[in-house]
């Protein structure tokens, strides 16, 4: 079974690569990406994604306030270009952290660890 992820994220740049890196993953089936976090809330939601990866630096909601709302719900991988931001996010629920800039091995990796969590077994199993 494939993953339903969305990506929110203020940044264009790191809210396209992140996108374009998902979709090259095989456990990814689908991508929904979002630049505002209202808009990101109300989809998560409705929705109910498997999986949220989110910045966590954002205007208006960041990426701890959606921890706060939605960690207990559903796996959240956090990111940022501030380290500091990894034992709370950690301590918030997330899933796992991956510091910007991120390589694509660091991208899959996390959605692999996502992926076990949800299913308990890695894809090869």
């Amino acid at each position: 079974m494939k993953l339903e992820i969305v990506i929110v994220d203020d940044s264009v740049v790191w809210l396209s690569l992140a996108e374009k890196l998902a979709k090259t993953h095989p456990l990814v089936r689908s991508v929904t990406t979002f630049e505002d976090s209202y808009d990101a809330w109300i989809h998560i939601q409705i929705s109910k994604p498997q999986v949220v990866l989110s910045d966590i630096e954002m205007p208006g909601m960041d990426g701890l306030s959606f921890l706060e709302m939605f960690g207990n719900r559903m796996p959240f991988i956090s990111s940022s270009t501030k380290q500091s931001f990894e034992d709370i996010a950690r301590e918030l629920g997330c899933v796992d952290f991956i510091s910007k800039p991120y390589t694509k091995n660091e991208f899959h990796k996390s959605i692999d660890l996502v992926y076990k969590q949800i299913h308990g077994r890695t894809a090869a199993s």
